[in-house]
């Protein structure tokens, strides 16, 4: 009979070996870990972004595009762990242009999960500190996916001065403020197209008796708004205003004497307080100077203020001031006399407040 082998000799090293496997494994599994953690769920953005930012992919990204445009807004950490991730998620492959938002701390897998989904944020053109056409142009592109070269170009096109009755001073006029919203990647002709349809539907049948029957034309309504609209915040006193404005168009010998045009035609937008010596500007903008209209709008006037215009207060105010209880509206006057009255209260306050 042959002999049993004994088994004792080897568990000591059966066990060795185990633990040694266990080890390994424990050992890469820890490694995996700290890879996984430090590529995908460590935050990856720099701290010094407490609030919610934009992002901008561009149409035709590539992978590197990504990257260096996080990297020179000083958005990540770690352009190598997002792109150890972003080659892992095959972000590569499904690039998608558009307008996200970025939440503070994101780590690499919520940030290219984001990107990946194509899921852009929509948002509602601002039209606001817009006086030329060149600011319009410029301020579209930092909004939607255009250039401010393409915009110019189709304003300024005979077919579209000829369609509009436009020129190079009211084209402004054209442009209609909404409450569409648009993705980043909206084109200049789907913008173009929507101002069209914008401009048609706000100038209905009734919009244009209207105008015709203040002697004015739709560029003039804008022109006559946009000077409501950076005379007052307050849409409840625009009608007052603007019916302010139009016995002034309509007195014979009478000028605007509108200070936001004087403001325009200096060019300083900042400037709060017209002077003496302000009134001097030669230029066709300047109403006290120039009698009637000036030649086209000062900025883009809200839906308000040409609203305001087309249904202005009836009344016999040639004059305003502002309220010395400083609360933005103003005090109308019919005469020069009573209109010295409300200036002297509301300078008289001025001074009181120490305000120059």
């Amino acid at each position: 009979m042959g002999k049993k082998k004994s088994t004792k000799g080897s568990t000591p090293k059966t066990k060795r070996i185990i633990l040694i496997i266990v080890g390994v494994l424990v050992l890469l599994g820890g490694i995996s870990a700290y890879v996984f953690y430090t590529n995908f769920l460590q935050s990856n953005t720099n701290p010094n972004i407490k609030r919610d930012v934009f992002i901008f992919i561009k149409t035709g990204s590539s992978l590197q595009d990504v990257e260096t445009m996080l990297k020179n807004r000083e958005i990540l950490l770690s352009t190598t762990t997002f792109d150890f991730a972003a080659g892992l998620m095959n972000y590569k492959n499904n690039i998608h242009p558009g307008r996200y938002l970025l939440r503070p701390h994101a780590n690499n897998k919520n940030l290219i999960k984001l990107l990946k989904s194509g899921v852009q944020i929509p948002y509602k053109l601002s039209y606001q500190t817009i006086h030329t056409k060149y600011d319009l142009a410029g301020k579209i592109s930092q909004q939607i996916e255009t250039d401010s070269s393409a915009i110019l170009r189709i304003i300024e096109s005979d077919s579209f001065k000829t369609k509009y009755k436009s020129d190079n001073d009211n084209v402004l006029s054209f442009f209609i403020p909404d409450s569409s919203v648009y993705l980043y990647t909206t084109t200049t002709a789907d913008f173009m197209n929507d101002c069209s349809n914008n401009y048609t539907e706000f100038w209905t049948d009734d919009n244009i008796h209207k105008a015709k029957a203040m002697n004015l034309t739709k560029a003039q309504i804008s022109t006559l708004a946009s000077i409501v609209e950076r005379e007052t915040a307050k849409d409840a006193e625009k009608p007052m205003i603007a019916g302010l404005y139009f016995n002034r168009l309509r007195k014979k010998g009478q000028k605007l004497e509108a200070d936001p045009t004087v403001i325009y035609a200096l060019g300083d937008w900042s400037k709060q307080r017209v002077y003496n010596v302000d009134l001097e500007v030669n230029s066709p903008y300047n109403t006290y100077k120039y009698e009637g209209l000036p030649p086209g709008p000062i900025c883009v006037p809200s839906l308000a203020s040409l609203n305001a215009v087309l249904n202005y207060a009836h009344h016999d105010y040639f004059y305003m001031c502002a309220k010395e209880d400083f609360s933005g509206y103003h005090n109308f006057a019919k005469t020069l006399a009573e209109h010295k009255a409300n200036a002297k209260r509301y300078y008289a306050e001025l001074k009181r407040r120490n305000i120059h």
